[in-house]
């Protein structure tokens, strides 16, 4: 294939998003933002943070924030089900965030020009900024991980939250005596 084949080509329309559910209604997760999906698990709560914050996971060598987004939204802890997940997304380009979802339904293709503006925002949620017609689940509320926490949050969450050091080698401690 020539490259000026490629270049004439149309840009994609849809992008794959992670479709969940919060009580009746159906969220999307664009999947470009997300790491990996886990099955629940324990977490270490974090005393004196927000009620949405479902507290630290440890991935892979890393300390990894969790929000209860069922919380964060509807001021009441998600619940353990099967469906029940724990999202990993890169939240500002260099940052792990773990979601606590419930419902977690399925992937889907979703045209990415089919969002609209949400024209009634309350406060503190400008994090749900859009919204798209479903053929089937009816209006899509889209998260927008960029809006998700306030500054002060992302400065308790992230301060210190860094990949855990590599175990200290006899040369580096000294002989033993």
């Amino acid at each position: 294939m020539a490259l000026s084949d490629v270049s004439s080509r149309p840009a994609a329309t849809t992008a794959l998003y992670l479709i969940f559910r919060i009580e009746a209604d159906y969220y999307a997760l664009a999947a470009s933002e997300i790491e990996m999906v886990l099955k629940q698990q324990s977490l270490k709560k974090l005393p004196g943070a927000p009620t949405w914050v479902a507290g630290l996971l440890h991935l892979d060598g890393q300390i990894v924030p969790v929000i209860d987004i069922y919380q964060r939204i509807l001021q009441r802890p998600a619940s353990a089900q099967s469906s029940t997940r724990i999202v990993i997304v890169n939240y500002d380009n260099d940052k792990l965030l773990g979601l606590l979802l419930e419902k977690v339904n399925t992937f889907e293709r979703l045209n990415i020009n089919g969002w609209m503006d949400a024209t009634i925002q309350l406060y503190n949620t400008d994090f749900l900024a859009s919204v798209q017609q479903h053929a089937s689940l009816g209006l899509l509320q889209n998260i927008e991980l960029s809006l998700l926490l306030p500054e002060d949050i992302q400065q308790l969450l992230f301060q210190n939250v860094q990949q855990s050091p590599a175990p200290a080698t006899e040369q580096q401690l000294g002989p033993t005596p």
